[in-house]
């Protein structure tokens, strides 16, 4: 019996070893991550905390300005298919949120909404953007929220695809299905793992988990997850605001006495936030509509590009 569990043991070890060989993952230095990643018209711009933002300006100077925010371990790049459809109106500015793309992990490791929003008014300032448009999906949605809660006068629109930061109603819950790295994020006897040990396979899984036109999912795309999340401090990051979601239930953002007008998109196959919480956050904002895209899932701006930005062209052009 003692020899046996000795071999069982001994085969675990192995079997551990092996995963650890293959999914051990370095950091990416900033210059080759850059000379990858901040292409076209990428830019970054010093703010005064210190921290160094990955952005794009991109459009129509004289239109009206967009500010969009991705979601939790995306980047800028998510917003491209729309960048190509709506630059003909709109001028549309995009950024790399802290701890996340290019722009990395920031001083004080605040990656709690207040951080974000704190993040994203010093980046307005810096760029001298007013009377602009913000929009953000998932975890860039529940900044919109935030930063809506927090400087109303700034905003003339908001546009919510998937958004976070409302609590997710009860009858949607068992409709979740998390990528295996949100659920290992965030805690202490993993955090160091996921720092160290971040397969190509997190990446891909996490993409699969996220949309329902898979046809969108390219070798490329999920090489871009993969590397970007091992930009220096990211990882790290990570799991400091996973840590924050846990300990905070996230944040359920009192939504309903914000007045601005608002746009919330949605695909009605969300795995990461099913769809009744987006119909439950048009109920709540006094002044919104809801657009729903049918066998979608979380990322409706990439998953049905062309609609989804007539969506915002239709919104922002009739208000």
């Amino acid at each position: 019996m003692v020899k046996w569990l000795k071999y069982v043991a001994g085969v675990a070890i192995l079997i551990g070893a092996l995963l650890l060989y293959k999914g051990w993952a370095s950091d990416i230095p900033h210059e080759e991550l850059a000379a990858k990643y901040a292409t076209g018209a990428s830019d970054f711009v010093a703010l005064p905390s210190g921290a160094r933002a990955h952005y794009r300006m991109q459009g129509n100077r004289s239109g009206q300005t967009i500010l969009l925010l991705h979601g939790s371990n995306a980047s800028l790049h998510t917003w491209e298919p729309w960048v190509a459809e709506l630059s003909d109106k709109f001028f549309i500015v995009t950024v790399d949120l802290p701890g996340h793309g290019l722009t990395g992990p920031v001083q004080g490791d605040d990656y709690t909404y207040e951080g974000m929003v704190a993040f994203v008014k010093e980046f307005v300032e810096t760029l001298d953007m007013q009377a602009f448009v913000l929009g953000g999906n998932s975890m860039g949605g529940g900044v919109t929220l935030a930063y809506a809660k927090a400087h109303p006068d700034d905003l003339t629109h908001m546009i919510l695809v998937d958004a976070a930061g409302t609590r997710l109603p009860a009858s949607a819950a068992g409709k979740v299905d998390y990528p295996l790295a949100f659920d290992l994020a965030g805690r202490w006897y993993t955090d160091w793992i996921i720092e160290n040990v971040t397969p190509r396979d997190f990446a891909a899984e996490g993409l699969r988990k996220s949309v329902s036109v898979t046809s969108i999912i390219t070798e490329d795309m999920i090489d871009r997850y993969w590397e970007l999340v091992r930009y220096p401090g990211n990882r790290r990051a990570t799991g400091l605001r996973f840590a924050w979601y846990r300990k905070t239930g996230s944040r359920n953002i009192e939504v309903d006495d914000i007045e601005i007008p608002a746009l919330v998109i949605w695909g009605d196959e969300d795995k990461l936030i099913p769809v009744e919480a987006g119909i439950a956050l048009n109920e709540r904002l006094p002044n919104s509509q809801i657009k729903i895209f049918e066998q979608v899932g979380h990322l409706p701006m990439e998953e049905v590009a062309q609609e989804s930005a007539a969506a915002v062209r239709s919104f922002l052009t009739t208000e």
